[in-house]
């Protein structure tokens, strides 16, 4: 489903649009032109549906060489491994991730907790996934003739990143699940969600001014994306906390 010029929705679960399988992050396919990027990859229960999508929307599969994560919890990771071997994806996450996300490690990847939660079913296992590149504050990220910028975005979960594609002096935010719609954050009880760094986190991703918005979950931002984000940081610089998703 195109959302803006070169961004499609391809997947979102039962947080989002309903448009693939409930566990499902929103899933966005980026279209660098001769090649394609997946941001984030689904729960891995029926990846199958993300996959349909993609093609309705009109790409060939074959054309999405990369799967960018943007944090190893399971809701966006544990379907990379069926993209990566099935299609040879080159999966790009950050370098605190790439153990977790390549040992299939169910307590870094809080997959455990969620079981636990009722979120997922109980003999569900992270699928292992290889991990092709790692990255860091200030890599760049070429897709085709696009160009993401990595910013390291602790808070929600450790080894998370954030990534922001300037293009026609629009500068659009994919989020993953620091900041959505509303001023709104996701503060868990789980090993690696922290107030503090999500507080310092807000305060880097305020800074961008992004005119865009592409969050991990919920609706996505075409205007006024920083006026969104100034909210979740004003409640932090209040001593508060933001309303959670």
């Amino acid at each position: 489903m195109r959302i803006a010029e070169r961004v499609y929705l391809v997947g979102s679960g039962k947080f989002g649009m309903e448009l693939s399988e409930p566990t499902d992050c929103n899933v966005y396919l980026l279209d660098g032109g001769e090649e394609c990027a997946l941001i984030d990859a689904g729960g891995g229960l029926e990846p199958e549906r993300i996959e349909a999508h993609i093609e309705a929307s009109g790409f060939r599969m074959e054309r999405v060489r990369t799967l960018v994560l943007t944090h190893a919890h399971a809701d966006h990771a544990a379907g990379a491994a069926y993209f990566q071997k099935t299609y040879g994806m080159k999966v790009i996450a950050a370098a605190e991730a790439a153990p977790w996300l390549e040992g299939g490690d169910m307590d870094k990847t809080s997959l455990r907790h969620a079981q636990r939660g009722g979120v997922y079913p109980p003999g569900f296992v992270f699928p292992p996934c290889p991990v092709a590149r790692t990255v860091r504050e200030g890599d760049e990220i070429a897709i085709g003739d696009l160009t993401l910028r990595v910013i390291d975005s602790p808070g929600h979960a450790r080894g998370h990143i954030c990534l922001l594609w300037e293009e026609g002096g629009q500068r659009s935010l994919f989020a993953g699940d620091t900041v959505f719609a509303g001023g709104k954050v996701v503060i868990q009880y789980i090993w690696d969600c922290r107030i503090d760094e999500y507080a310092a986190t807000l305060a880097k991703l305020h800074a961008l001014g992004a005119d865009r918005l592409f969050p991990g979950h919920g609706p996505f931002l075409l205007a006024r994306a920083h006026a969104h984000i100034e909210r979740a940081h004003a409640c932090f610089e209040r001593l508060e906390v933001p309303p959670n998703l």
